[in-house]
């Protein structure tokens, strides 16, 4: 396929600084490939004149055997790599320049860790939940990949004032530890290399000399430091051309910048902006439904996808009663168009956070539908649900060694492998299992301190079964997650990880409640259920559909693409509205929107439980962004108002679901237009507007920090100020 007119002139403006907007689907890859090719087969520059960074390994090799495969001649010596290797390269010929030996130590995340934790224990903190080296690790990057104004010390109190004492410490020790050992983390290679580039007059004016022309993929996924980079290394030929796409930048938490892709023509004057805006893969009305969307953003440079394929339908809007009519929907969807030639692997369900695919799961295999999670482990496969499952196992068979060794020392209980392989031992000899062995363990002359940590394990697991056959399962799995002590060592880690499992062990709870309507479980019948899911490994995973998360699906494509949970709060996030993130949602809902080639369907609830909890749904405001005409409404009453989508939420609170109570004494009546109230989350606040009647109420409330939220009157514990 030939060039198009804008794409060619992004091949042909050899000269000066040039910024290519490349819209989703819309060729830059060409692009990237046809400009090198020019440049060598023009005679403009030789191979090793002309350096091209890419953001993945995979995207270095592939744009290489392309450019080999266009031009005659070997290119082995241009350079095509990512930052980091890059940055090897130049550190390997100029180490000696910043004081470490050419042959230094690349330390991968791990041996960083190890690092941490050796300095973590030497200073007598390994008790210290809140001095977590995976958590440091995380901070410690955070801050060499920022502007790192201040000392590490105040920037670590930002994130997490609980780490403040001895923060700055183990920052110096672990880069005086660092240098001792003549190693590098991968965040030290790029912050060496600018130091050498700026400092080395040598080593500087030997890059800005040899490479006369640098192209950068990706560029809007870029951070300060690859920014600095790209700017000293263009100041020699002053030939830069950057590809990306500022309403694709999703990766503010990883570190990127948008900064650096909107403020280009103000880094370097004189620059050109060339929009490439012609999509190639998708159906023009899925295009339609993106720009909707996308032209929302402010902070953005502004473009319209446009495409002349037009074979599909209109995307469809369906609002579900909940998440599991939510998933049963998309599975008997997936169903009929399996029937009708659609390959699974053609398909796939995109959702903001893994611990909706849940319920997703357990559809799809109800329906016979082979799946693969796709950059995460299947839900039930976890560390932290396979841990409380373990417990629950233990709990309705004391005989479950496998299961009891799992959890034995999980919180840490004092029971370490020393002790286990006794118990094993003892048990072995005697034919028991392990837990009656424990049950009796000083008659079993075991030493004392083993005696005492059996004493005190038992104690719990008695407290945990006392009873357990008359109540019903989520409260023995919500006992097992208090009781046990897992929710508090959780709790005390403090990391966004640990944040995380913690809501997936709630959505495990959540599973454990009568669903669609069904009767209560018994636990046996609870586990049975589980262990079918995780052994249902017959499927075939590579041709089965897709489940992912939106930012796993970045640079992906599908010809069906379902986008599940667009309920407010959950899409847009929570987090992302309490800090002020809705920009960076919006383009992230641009960017799952355009992974659909043929077909794309929207979906959202009236009620959904989550965290263990059952709460009323509002449709997200990306759906209320979308042209109405653009959208194929397939519920069977039309587009509704928030009043009318609030009253029909409470008239599903029936038939088992479940449904926090109003906080008791709540008079909704009390609130109105002015009433100035408080949040625990949003601070203080100004009700605009209040729509609805009863506990369906509905207030708008302007929150001097937080924004505008709309909020359930009946269930969002305000305050009132006056």
């Amino acid at each position: 396929m030939q060039l198009n007119s804008v794409q060619q002139k992004a091949v042909d403006t050899t000269e000066g600084t040039v910024l290519v907007l490349a819209g989703a689907g819309s060729g830059k890859t060409r692009v990237l490939t046809h400009r090198v090719a020019y440049l060598l087969e023009s005679g403009k520059a030789r191979p090793w004149e002309i350096l091209a960074i890419t953001f993945t390994n995979k995207a270095a090799a592939e744009m290489r055997e392309r450019i080999q495969n266009t031009v005659e001649f070997a290119i082995r010596d241009m350079w095509i790599s990512t930052f980091h290797a890059m940055c090897v390269r130049m550190l390997r010929r100029y180490a000696d320049k910043i004081g470490y030996s050419q042959s230094f130590l690349i330390y991968d995340t791990l041996d960083t860790q190890r690092v941490l934790k050796n300095i973590i224990e030497e200073l007598g903190l390994k008790d210290d939940k809140a001095y977590n080296e995976r958590y440091f690790k995380n901070m410690i990057s955070k801050y060499k990949n920022g502007n790192r104004d201040g000392d590490f010390g105040s920037f670590a109190d930002d994130l997490n004032p609980f780490v403040f004492d001895y923060a700055q410490e183990i920052y110096d020790e672990y880069e005086a530890r660092m240098r001792a050992q003549n190693a590098m983390d991968f965040d030290d290679l790029l912050l060496n290399t600018l130091f050498l580039l700026e400092t080395q007059d040598e080593a500087r004016e030997y890059y800005q000399n040899k490479f006369r022309y640098i192209l950068v993929d990706e560029y809007q996924d870029t951070n300060m430091v690859q920014y600095r980079l790209v700017k000293i290394l263009a100041q020699g030929s002053g030939n830069l051309f950057v590809v990306g796409d500022d309403d694709q930048s999703i990766y503010a938490f990883r570190g990127a910048n948008i900064r650096n892709i909107l403020e280009f023509e103000k880094d370097f004057q004189g620059a050109e902006v060339i929009r490439l805006e012609q999509n190639y893969r998708s159906d023009k009305r899925i295009l339609d439904v993106a720009n909707c969307i996308i032209k929302n953003n402010e902070g953005r440079k502004g473009k319209t996808l446009w495409s002349e394929i037009v074979t599909g339908e209109k995307p469809v809007l369906y609002t579900a009663q909940n998440e599991g009519d939510e998933a049963a929907r998309i599975a008997r969807d997936i169903q009929m168009m399996s029937q009708q030639g659609v390959r699974f692997s053609d398909i796939a369900v995109l959702y903001r956070m893994h611990t909706l695919a849940r319920v997703l799961e357990e559809k799809l295999r109800m329906y016979a539908i082979p799946y693969r999670v796709y950059g995460g482990q299947s839900f039930y496969e976890r560390r932290e649900i396979k841990d409380i499952v373990a417990y629950l196992n233990v709990i309705a068979n004391p005989a479950a060694d496998i299961q009891l060794l799992r959890i034995l020392n999980v919180p840490k209980r004092g029971i370490g492998d020393a002790k286990v392989n006794e118990l094993r031992r003892v048990a072995a000899e005697n034919g028991l299992p392990i837990l009656e062995v424990m049950r009796g363990a000083q008659a079993f002359a075991l030493d004392k301190a083993l005696v005492k940590k059996c004493g005190e394990f038992i104690a719990c697991y008695d407290a945990l079964c006392e009873g357990y056959g008359e109540m019903p399962v989520h409260e023995v799995v919500e006992r097992v997650y208090e009781k046990s002590g897992y929710k508090q060592m959780l709790a005390d880690e403090g990391t966004p990880e640990a944040q995380m499992r913690m809501e997936n062990v709630d959505e495990l709870i959540n599973s454990s409640y009568p669903q669609d309507g069904g009767g209560e479980q018994t636990l046996d019948e609870f586990l049975q259920n589980v262990t079918l899911i995780t052994d249902l490994d017959s499927m075939d995973e590579q041709g089965g559909v897709t489940l992912m998360t939106m930012h796993a699906a970045k640079g992906l494509e599908f010809d069906v693409v379902y986008i599940a949970g667009m309920d407010e709060n959950i899409f847009p996030s929570q987090r992302a509205l309490e800090e002020d993130n809705l920009e960076e949602e919006r383009r992230l809902c641009y960017v799952a929107v355009t992974r659909a080639k043929k077909k794309l369907f929207l979906l959202h609830t009236q009620v959904r439980s989550l965290y263990g909890r059952t709460q009323p749904s509002l449709r997200s405001r990306f759906i209320d962004e979308v042209d109405a005409a653009l959208l194929l409404d397939s519920n069977p009453t039309p587009k509704q108002t928030v009043q009318q989508q609030a009253a029909e939420a409470k008239s599903l609170f029936s038939g088992g679901m479940r449904m926090p109570a109003p906080r008791p004494g709540k008079v909704t009546g009390a609130f109105s237009a002015g009433t100035v109230v408080r949040h625990k989350s949003f601070g203080q606040g100004e009700i605009k507007e209040i729509m609805g009647e009863g506990d369906a109420q509905v207030a708008v409330v302007d929150f001097a920090d937080a924004g505008t939220k709309k909020m359930f009157l009946a269930y969002a514990s305000l305050e009132i100020v006056k």
